[in-house]
C-alpha cells in the first residue's frame, strides 16, 4: 500500500513539485511568522490573562516578550527548509525537524506555533508506515519540549497544562494522519477494484471479438486462399491475366490470414510463443510499398511518394496510417479500377500526413462514376473507420470528391502515440 502512495508522487511531475514545495509555504508562514508574532505578544501578561505560552513559572508569573536571536531564527527556518525533502527521506526530515524544534525550545522560551514543521514531518512519516520512528520522535518531543524552560533554568518545573497541551498535540497529529491514511487507502483500493473490473470486461470483450472474427472471417479467407491455389494448380490453360489475378488473390488472402492471426493473438492475449510478434508483425508504414505493389499486380495504376523518415512514426499511429492507405487503395481496386491512384506520405517533426487520391483515366467519360461506384472513400463504413482511426490518436481526417470526378482522402496524425490520460490520486501529507 505504501508503494502505491509513493507512486502517486511520480504520476504528474507538476503536481509532485507542488506537493513537495507548495504545501510547505503555509507551514512556513505559520511557523516563522506565527512564532515571531507570538514571541512579541505581551498583552494581558501582567494580569495573567495573556496567551498560555506567555506563562512559564510555577507561580504563573509572566515573562516579558522575548527577542529572537539569529540562532533561534535560523532554527525556525531550518526546520521548514527540510520539509520539501520529506517524500524522499521521510525519516531524515523527521530527525532534522525534531532537532531544530528542540533546539529552538532550548535556545529561547518556546512560544507560538514553533512545532508546525515537526507536525508535518510526523504526519508524513506516519503516512508512509514508519510507526516506530514516529513513536520514538513523539516520545522525545513529549519529554523535552514541555521541560525546556526547566532544563535551561527559566522555570522551576513544567506545568501540567504545558504537558497536557504537548500530549494532546502529538495525539491529535497521529490520530488525524491515521484517519487520512485509511481514507486514502480505501479510495485507492476502490480505484484498483474498478480498474480490475474494467480490465476483466475488456478482456471478455476482446475474447468475444476474437472468436467472432475467427468464426466469420478466418474460415472464409482460408477457403478463398485454398480455392485460388487449386485454380492455379488446375488451370494451366487459363489466360495469363487470369492466372495473375488468381496469384494475387492467393497471395493477398495468405497475407490477410497472417495479419488476422496477429490481430487475434493481440485480442486474445494468449500468443505466448517467443518471437511470435516478430514473425508476424502488425503492418505499418514500412508495408505501404508492398500494398502498392499488390494493387499494381491487380492492374491498378498506383503511384507512391514517401517523404521523411518512416521510422519516426511508431505505435498505433503507424498502424492507423497504414490502414487508412490500405482502405483507400482497396476502395479504388473494388469500385473504380479504371482510375489512377496516387499515395503521398509526408512525415514531419510532429505530424504525419497522408493523401490518397484517385483520378479517372478519362475524366469526361467518368464524371458520373462517383455517384454510383464510390472511390478511395465511399460513403459506407470505409470513411467512418478511417475517421475513427485518425481521431483516436488525436488527428484529423477529411474526404471528398474532386472536380475531375475523383476522390481525395487526407489525414493528419501526430507522430507517436497520444499520451494516456493521467490518473490522478490523492497526495500524501
Amino acid at each position: 500500500m505504501t508503494s502505491d502512495l509513493r507512486d502517486a508522487d511520480t504520476r504528474w511531475p507538476g503536481r509532485r513539485r507542488f506537493a513537495r514545495v507548495g504545501r510547505v509555504i503555509p507551514v512556513a508562514v505559520v511557523q516563522i511568522v506565527g512564532t515571531l508574532v507570538a514571541s512579541r505578544w505581551s498583552g494581558g501578561v501582567a494580569d495573567g490573562t495573556g496567551p498560555p505560552w506567555a506563562l512559564h513559572s510555577a507561580g504563573g508569573a509572566a515573562f516579558d516578550p522575548i527577542v529572537l536571536g539569529p540562532l533561534a531564527v535560523a532554527l525556525l527556518v531550518a526546520g521548514v527548509v527540510a520539509l520539501p525533502f520529506r517524500y524522499r527521506w521521510p525519516l531524515s526530515v523527521l530527525a532534522v525537524t525534531l532537532a531544530t524544534t528542540i533546539g529552538y525550545a532550548l535556545v529561547v522560551s518556546p512560544r507560538g506555533p514553533f512545532v508546525a514543521a515537526l507536525t508535518m514531518a510526523i504526519a508524513n512519516a506516519w503516512f508512509r508506515g514508519n510507526r516506530v520512528p514516529v513513536y520514538l520522535a513523539a516520545g522525545i518531543a513529549q519529554v523535552v519540549l514541555p521541560t525546556a524552560d526547566t532544563l535551561t533554568g527559566r522555570a522551576a518545573f513544567p506545568t501540567v497544562t504545558t504537558m497536557t497541551l504537548c500530549l494532546a498535540w502529538l495525539t491529535a497529529t497521529i490520530a488525524i494522519t491515521e484517519l487520512v491514511r485509511v481514507r486514502v487507502a480505501r479510495v485507492a483500493e476502490a480505484r484498483r477494484a474498478r480498474a480490475a473490473a474494467d480490465r476483466a470486461r475488456a478482456d471478455d470483450e476482446r475474447v468475444r471479438i476474437a472468436r467472432e472474427l475467427h468464426d466469420s472471417v478466418a474460415h472464409s479467407m482460408s477457403l478463398i486462399n485454398l480455392q485460388a491455389g487449386v485454380a492455379l494448380h488446375l488451370g494451366n490453360a487459363l489466360p495469363e491475366q487470369t492466372r495473375d489475378s488468381l496469384t494475387n488473390i492467393r497471395d493477398s488472402s495468405r497475407q490477410a490470414l497472417v495479419e488476422l492471426r496477429t490481430i487475434l493473438g493481440v485480442l486474445r492475449s494468449v500468443d505466448g510463443e517467443p518471437g511470435s510478434s516478430e514473425r508476424n508483425p502488425t503492418p505499418g508504414l514500412d508495408r505501404v510499398p508492398d500494398l502498392v505493389e499488390r494493387a499494381r499486380a491487380a492492374g491498378i495504376d498506383v503511384g507512391l511518394d514517401v517523404r521523411g523518415d518512416l521510422g519516426s512514426v511508431g505505435g498505433i499511429v503507424d498502424r492507423n496510417v497504414f490502414r487508412i492507405v490500405q482502405e483507400s487503395v482497396t476502395n479504388v481496386m473494388k469500385h473504380v479500377p479504371e482510375h489512377t491512384a496516387r499515395v503521398l506520405v509526408e512525415v514531419g517533426a510532429e505530424v504525419v500526413e497522408v493523401t490518397v487520391s484517385d483520378v479517372p483515366v478519362a475524366p469526361d467519360a467518368h464524371l458520373g462514376a462517383r455517384a454510383t461506384n464510390g472511390g478511395v472513400g465511399d460513403s459506407g463504413n470505409g470513411i467512418i473507420g478511417m475517421r475513427e482511426r485518425a481521431t483516436a490518436v488525436g488527428g484529423t481526417f477529411r474526404a471528398g470528391p474532386t472536380p475531375e470526378g475523383g476522390w481525395t482522402v487526407f489525414a493528419r496524425l501526430p507522430v507517436g502515440d497520444r499520451p494516456s490520460d493521467i490518473v490522478q490520486s490523492g497526495e500524501t501529507p
